[in-house]
């Protein structure tokens, strides 16, 4: 998994040919030291400048080519103590279950998930057979698959916009091509799928997004530049978690297939459940 656990900011400001002042900014990483992240943010921001200075425009990075500047919140281990997984904090403030080998499917609908299929209104009037919504739908399909894989155990979930899946007895390493080719059946996001392969891990939400249960985003994001920014963000957080309590990030379909649990997967699971799903009939967010 890439978790960078120390990271560290610089910052400068250049003109380039033609007279044009850029102010630019550079994060690096390092798992030793901030000192090591300090070094090579340094080092890489004068590189930029270099290249810059000699052409002017830079190269711009696709979706999940770094790791994920994330504030890491605990470590999962399995029985032996080997860390299986870990929760930290997005950009907009929600956590995020990063696991090394448990498959997390992410299956987005096309609408955004959130309205019900409203077809056959007239046909049900004189008695016809309700249409099947998106999510009954999604779920056949992704049964019908897993017919034709009797040996995994898949747990199904309802998410706000989708549906998520676990495979629950076998681990899958996400850099693999077996691993993307899974994902890519059963019409996963793209660039969720980029981004397990980059970020040597999958990845599942724990929490609400905060607009949709009424907070606004944070006012910065980590690391912060300063206490007085730290503190501004802590308090932000008290108020999403305040709202978040009474949402679910996704809520249980079904079970198919196998039902033994890896044990890898077994730590990941029950933190899993308990903060995404939490208490029953709460709504999706």
């Amino acid at each position: 998994m890439k978790i960078p656990k120390y990271w560290a900011k610089s910052d400068r400001s250049i003109q380039i040919p033609g007279g044009r002042a850029w102010h630019l900014v550079c994060w690096q990483w390092s798992d030793s030291s901030t000192g090591e992240a300090q070094q090579r943010a340094s080092a890489r921001i004068s590189e930029i400048a270099q290249n810059l200075q000699a052409r002017p425009f830079l190269d711009r990075y696709s979706y999940g080519d770094r790791p994920l500047r994330e504030e890491i919140i605990q470590s999962v281990t399995n029985s032996s103590g080997r860390e299986v997984g870990v929760v930290t904090r997005n950009a907009y403030g929600a956590l995020v279950l990063n696991a090394a080998n448990a498959m997390f499917i992410d299956i987005d609908f096309p609408d955004g998930g959130d309205q019900a299929n409203r077809g056959g209104g007239l046909g049900r009037l004189f008695g016809a057979p309700k249409a099947p919504t998106q999510e009954e739908r999604a779920t056949q399909q992704v049964v019908a698959w897993a017919a034709q894989r009797p040996d995994l155990g898949m747990r199904i979930y309802r998410t706000y916009g989708g549906l998520r899946c676990l495979i629950t007895n076998q681990v899958f390493d996400p850099t693999k091509n077996e691993s993307s080719a899974i994902l890519g059946s059963l019409n996963s996001d793209p660039l969720y799928m980029r981004l397990c392969q980059v970020q040597e891990c999958y990845r599942a939400r724990l929490t609400p997004k905060p607009w949709r249960c009424g907070v606004n985003l944070p006012p910065s994001r980590y690391p912060w530049d300063n206490i007085a920014a730290e503190t501004r963000y802590r308090q932000w957080q008290q108020r999403y978690d305040g709202m978040a309590g009474a949402h679910a990030a996704c809520r249980l379909i079904r079970q198919v297939g196998a039902n033994e649990v890896h044990p890898d997967i077994e730590p990941v699971l029950a933190l899993h459940d308990q903060i995404a799903c939490g208490a029953p009939n709460r709504s999706l967010a």
